[in-house]
């Protein structure tokens, strides 16, 4: 009796003790890798498949910061938004200006950089474009990226020149040194980012032609993480980290950001 006492006491307590560890909470689930999309090759955006550049220093600052893996999606530009829609990257971070027209598609971090439209020209040109009226006036071949605000507004706006569109804007600058066209009105970080690289043979007029703002993409149902990445951009501009990394990569970024703007 002894025994078989014995035997159920044991049993009994190995069912305790399994009971016990089924109560046990289950460990956490690692945090999803966060997938950010960047352009293919716009620099000083990204550069050679996403390889190093401003957008993709504040990828690998952020996914840290919101205690995930990264994983870079290396994105032609005008694909960026279609593989954000279809759940093949969580955020797009390719220095995009917040539009009406985006925002129907996506929505958008609060703004972490002041910018707008400059012109692009020959040095030997500058005289002839000292003012954003002398650019709207122009007669001449004006080089746009296809897809970008720099193509609407020169459409909009530039009516006597001719216009040609260009992959990227490493394109239409090559076709500028050559002379095939006399200007490039292009995103001011990536202008300056091109004139700062070639001073002896580009030069920009440095005022904005408007005024624009550049945030980061989400899924329009995606409130969440858009959420957690504004709170750590906010921190980003009081701890200085936002003035750093801009720093590395824009020239003359906070006289961009203090420009008076066209009404």
């Amino acid at each position: 009796m002894i025994g078989r006492s014995l035997r159920v006491g044991l049993i009994l307590a190995a069912i305790g003790l399994a009971a016990c560890a089924s109560r046990q909470p289950a460990p956490p689930k690692p945090a999803r890798a966060l997938r950010v999309a960047v352009p293919t090759s716009s620099p000083p955006y990204a550069f050679q498949q996403g390889s190093s550049g401003l957008e993709v220093d504040f990828a690998r600052e952020l996914a840290p910061a919101l205690g995930r893996e990264l994983v870079l999606v290396p994105v032609e530009f005008t694909d960026l938004i279609s593989t954000l829609r279809r759940g093949q990257a969580d955020v797009v971070m390719a220095g995009m200006t917040i539009t009406p027209a985006r925002e129907v598609q996506v929505a958008f971090s609060a703004p972490y950089l002041r910018s707008g439209l400059v012109a692009v020209m020959r040095r030997e040109d500058a005289q002839r474009y000292k003012s954003a009226a002398s650019v709207l006036g122009t007669r001449g071949g004006v080089g746009v990226v296809a897809g970008t605000t720099g193509e609407r507004f020169v459409r909009e706006r530039i009516r006597l020149g001719s216009i040609s569109v260009y992959p990227t804007a490493g394109a239409a600058m090559g076709e500028l040194r050559q002379g095939r066209i006399d200007l490039v009105v292009h995103d001011a970080p990536v202008g300056l980012w091109f004139v700062s690289r070639d001073e002896a043979n580009l030069a920009a007029l440095v005022a904005p032609l408007d005024d624009e703002q550049l945030g980061w993409a989400f899924r329009r149902d995606d409130d969440a993480l858009r959420a957690e990445v504004d709170r750590v951009l906010a921190r980003w501009r009081a701890d200085g980290t936002r003035e750093r990394i801009v720093g590395r990569w824009l020239p003359y970024w906070q006289r961009l950001e203090s420009a008076e703007r066209p009404r």
